[in-house]
């Protein structure tokens, strides 16, 4: 029988962060080793229970840093990859360990119970780095293997373009939104060369690869506090074209495009952290 896991509602997790880009941006900053999605659903839950966004980590962790959690403290869940072979279903012993699955297993995502944020537990005074999400584009680019070439397009209408294929991207030097541009066009290499969707099984409609890297900008603006959230959410709307392609959008591509700006944003900070 196959074994059933606890997915989120990605679409609510989508409409919080697109409804609140200062939000995001907080998460980012407090949570920021974690994924964006987990950011998110970490924030949630500490929002929900009157509690600040404030550092977590497992109860393992919280000891190391000689502190306890509280009594009758609630665990944050967070998702968490499972390997699950196909034959018995058997999962890894310690939820923190990273495992890679193999020819005859397959990784699948579960909500996991393990976190608590720093005020709820007791210990000495904690003190923490906390990163501030600055974001380096030439080493975003050099870490994700992606190349900047001059703008050749004779459109004047053009901000910019990616091949995917080769892992190039050009900007028009008069964009309007240069920031947003870059953003988009990264999104396209991470998220529609060849190799990248033949790994869904399937091809992508344009509609829905210029969705898909255009919400990628919105995340990466919104959490670094760059200006385009507006033109960003119109150009969104303008391929989706109606609530429900938005709602199907949401539920099927969430986690996609999640993915590729989480691995955008630590990709130009990793020398920061």
């Amino acid at each position: 029988m196959e074994k059933k896991t606890n997915r989120p509602d990605w679409h609510a997790m989508l409409q919080e962060a697109l409804t609140n880009p200062g939000r995001l941006a907080e998460c980012y900053f407090v949570f920021h080793e974690f994924s964006m999605g987990n950011q998110i659903l970490a924030a949630m839950q500490l929002l929900e229970r009157g509690l600040s966004l404030s550092p977590i980590a497992s109860f393992r962790k919280w000891k190391e840093q000689g502190r306890s959690v509280k009594r009758g403290e609630k665990a944050i869940s967070l998702l968490m990859p499972l390997i699950i072979n196909k034959t018995d279903g058997d999962e890894p012993e310690d939820p923190e360990d990273e495992e890679v699955a193999g020819k005859n297993q397959i990784r699948v995502f579960s909500m996991k119970p393990h976190w608590f944020s720093l005020d709820q537990t007791d210990g000495e005074p904690f003190e923490r780095n906390l990163q501030v999400p600055e974001w380096d584009k030439a080493l975003a680019l050099s870490q994700l293997g992606i190349t900047e070439e001059p703008f050749q397009s004779l459109s004047g209408n053009a901000q910019g373009y990616a091949r995917p294929n080769k892992m190039q991207l050009a900007v028009s030097p008069i964009a309007a939104l240069p920031w947003k541009t870059t953003f988009h066009e990264m999104g396209h290499c991470l998220l529609h060369s060849d190799q990248a969707l033949m790994s869904d099984g399937e091809g992508m409609p344009k509609d829905l690869k210029e969705a898909e890297a255009e919400t990628v900008a919105y995340l990466c603006c919104a959490t670094l506090g760059l200006p385009g959230l507006d033109e960003s959410r119109g150009y969104i709307q303008h391929w989706l074209s109606s609530p429900e392609r938005s709602e199907e959008f949401a539920k099927r591509h969430t986690a996609r495009v999640f993915s590729a700006a989480n691995r955008i944003l630590k990709a130009g900070t990793e020398t920061l952290q």
